[in-house]
């Protein structure tokens, strides 16, 4: 079962969790290498040496990828927000209710023309954000 490098970068693991998957999936791979480049190794006690060795640069390039990806990819991020902000791109939901539009209809309210109730059924709001719209213009002293 061979793990893709992008699911390995992606995934959090532990340096022993990263180790266990070095194990699995190059041990073979890692011995015939070192009986062909270095035949002097063969003994067990250096392969062991040497293969520990592996993993550990091995898991070293991983890290170092995996910290530069992340980076790179904020830094991209960060510069494309900036972007669409100099072109005037609104982030965020859209608000279906602007605030200037309920002022008329809160002063036919407060002089009670109107009740809350009709006043809200006119607006197509829903109950919270009708009373949220009210504190906020009596907050700004529009009203």
């Amino acid at each position: 079962m061979s793990r893709d490098l992008d699911e390995l970068l992606n995934e959090r693991l532990s340096y022993e969790e990263m180790m266990n998957i070095c194990r699995e999936e190059t041990r073979d791979r890692i011995c015939e290498v070192l009986q062909l480049c270095l035949p002097y190794s063969d003994t067990p006690e250096g392969r062991i040496l040497l293969e520990e060795q592996l993993y550990g640069v091995l898991i070293q390039m991983l890290s170092f990828i995996q910290i530069n990806t992340g980076k790179y990819r904020r830094e991209r991020q960060a510069e494309g927000i900036k972007n669409a902000k100099a072109n005037g791109v609104h982030f965020g939901r859209k608000k279906t209710f602007v605030a200037d539009n309920f002022i008329d209809l809160f002063k036919r309210l407060e002089n009670g023309e109107i009740t809350k109730n009709a006043a809200r059924a006119e607006s197509g709001a829903s109950p919270n954000t009708f009373n949220r719209m009210y504190k906020q213009l009596k907050a700004e002293g529009k009203l």
